[in-house]
């Protein structure tokens, strides 16, 4: 199980006890220690996508758009490109993602059947993914945001699981 679904469970968990049975807690724990290296967005991007807190996302999206206007700044972004729209439009995109004619499955659902098709989804051609429906001369700066926002996540990720791991004593 992945640090995202460990997370996922732990943030739905009545029960976040922590003795030798019970470990609920830990990636709750081991996600909110690595925000340090991720300027704080690390716990926030996990909370606000998979831990369904809308209360953090007012907060994501300042920080999130400080970011972005910093990047834009040093890559020197035409006038026309705002950072704070790319900001809105991949945070808004990056959290809701999931093909909603597949419900992120890749695959359509059989007709009043509960078995997944062979075919691809035709709205997302297997991608999992809604198509990203924005003007064409801000797609690259979306995308490359887009990316920037999974790089983070990846990276928080990979380092509570090292923290768990240590945890572990493997």
């Amino acid at each position: 199980m992945g640090v995202i679904e460990k997370y996922s469970r732990s943030i739905n968990s009545s029960n976040l006890r922590s003795d030798e049975l019970h470990y609920e807690a830990d990636s709750l724990a081991a996600v909110a220690m690595v925000d340090l290296s991720t300027e704080g967005l690390g716990g926030l991007l996990f909370r606000v996508k998979y831990g369904n807190d809308a209360t953090s996302y007012n907060t994501l999206l300042m920080a999130w758009k400080d970011k972005v206007a910093r990047k834009a700044e040093l890559r020197k972004w035409p006038r026309h490109i705002t950072a704070r729209k790319v900001a809105e439009i991949s945070l808004s995109y990056w959290i809701n993602d999931a093909c909603e004619a597949c419900e992120g499955r890749g695959y359509e659902m059989l007709p009043n059947s509960p078995v997944l098709s062979d075919e691809p989804c035709r709205c997302c051609k297997g991608e999992k993914k809604k198509p990203l429906v924005c003007e064409a001369n801000w797609r690259d700066y979306i995308l490359d945001m887009l990316e920037d926002l999974d790089e983070m996540a990846r990276f928080s990720a990979g380092r509570a699981m090292q923290k768990l791991a240590r945890d572990m004593e493997l």
